[in-house]
């Protein structure tokens, strides 16, 4: 019986530190010491937003801009709106995906394996429209799970101010977990974001926000990334870009985990059993 106890309490306290849904894993901890992150994460638990200043260089952030002003000329039917499904057809946005700052708020808010949801660019002139309340993760069933499935950084390439159409967001109304009712989206009380170029805005997938019209001359130029814990289905698909040797020898550290590599959902048919390699890796991996 001692023998027995012993064998208890000796693997109780050798057990990984359970982690919450907004909790800080011990291997991520000295990711968020280095990088300066801890006022981003309490401020993520309890408002449901933040903004990460100096994510990136206003440099980056010029180049972000026009990357998306050419590419919206291809990819839209009108290139006055944005560009669509920009990851890996410039390596600016994949530098701008896997910034290190976003990478650490990323696992800390969808856990381990996230994969790259949703990558468009918009462009908001003078008297463009603001938008109404929503949470991103919209077609999610309510009620929400208690962990968080999606979260939103938003790099506006020219910083963003009330009158230039900002973001608006309604503080801690991710702990709802749940979608916005129609009176709530008339009525709530929002609040703006302003960034310099270089900042990024980020939210929790059940936080209400939308943004406001734009009054003055210029343009509101900003990338939308998401990114999603790893069960749930990406509304693009990034994956195509695994089978491209040429650009993946170029692409920055990390992008290949937003693609998705290493995932094996999918890979059982009734002709071909599970890809137990990935299988195995994606197994170990989580008990770390």
């Amino acid at each position: 019986m001692s023998d027995a106890n012993s064998v208890t309490e000796e693997s109780s306290n050798n057990a990984p530190t359970s982690v919450g849904p907004y909790d800080v894993s011990d291997e991520l901890r000295p990711r968020i010491d280095e990088l300066g992150l801890w006022d981003v994460v309490d401020q993520m638990k309890e408002e449901g937003y933040a903004v990460i200043r100096d994510a990136a260089s206003p440099e980056l952030m010029a180049d972000l801009r026009e990357v998306i002003h050419s590419l919206a000329k291809l990819t839209r039917p009108d290139p006055e709106r944005g560009a669509v499904k920009l990851l890996g057809r410039d390596h600016t946005v994949d530098l701008v995906a896997t910034l290190p700052k976003v990478m650490a708020i990323a696992e800390f808010s969808v856990g381990k394996g996230f994969r790259a949801g949703r990558f468009h660019g918009s462009i908001k002139r003078e008297g463009g429209d603001g938008l109404p309340l929503h949470s991103d993760q919209n077609w999610i069933p309510a009620p929400f799970p208690e962990h968080n499935l999606v979260i939103t950084f938003c790099f506006a390439c020219e910083g963003m101010t009330e009158e230039g159409g900002a973001t608006r967001v309604v503080p801690r109304s991710h702990k709802a977990r749940r979608h916005p009712t129609s009176a709530e989206i008339s009525d709530s009380e929002s609040i703006v974001i302003e960034t310099e170029p270089g900042d990024v805005a980020v939210w929790d997938g059940a936080t209400w926000h939308g943004s406001g019209p734009r009054s003055i001359a210029g343009t509101r130029t900003m990338l939308h990334a998401t990114y999603q814990r790893l069960y749930t289905q990406t509304i693009d698909d990034f994956s195509y870009l695994l089978d491209d040797e040429e650009y993946l020898a170029n692409a920055p550290e990390g992008i290949r985990g937003l693609l998705g590599e290493g995932l094996f959902f999918g890979t059982s048919t009734l002709t071909t059993d599970i890809d137990m390699e990935k299988f195995s890796a994606a197994t170990a991996t989580s008990k770390l």
